[in-house]
């Protein structure tokens, strides 16, 4: 696993094949993004979710998210 799979989780996006990544900031646990994503808390309070690749997408686009082994 790579340092940048081992800082991020995975999402999935309606309607695209592939799979994209979210950062974690440093310091943060999978576990503590997943339940910030989840209650919708910090930057996952707002409509627009930015991607590890600078792209932005909708919250309610996201379709599953998890750490990278679900990749």
């Amino acid at each position: 696993m790579t340092d940048v799979q081992q800082h991020s989780l995975v999402v999935r996006i309606s309607g695209r094949e592939q799979p994209e990544t979210i950062a974690l900031a440093d310091g943060d646990s999978v576990r503590d993004e997943l339940a910030r994503f989840l209650n919708r808390q910090g930057p996952y309070a707002q409509m627009w979710i930015r991607l590890s690749s600078g792209e932005y997408v909708r919250y309610d686009a996201i379709t599953s998210i998890g750490p990278p082994s679900m990749q």
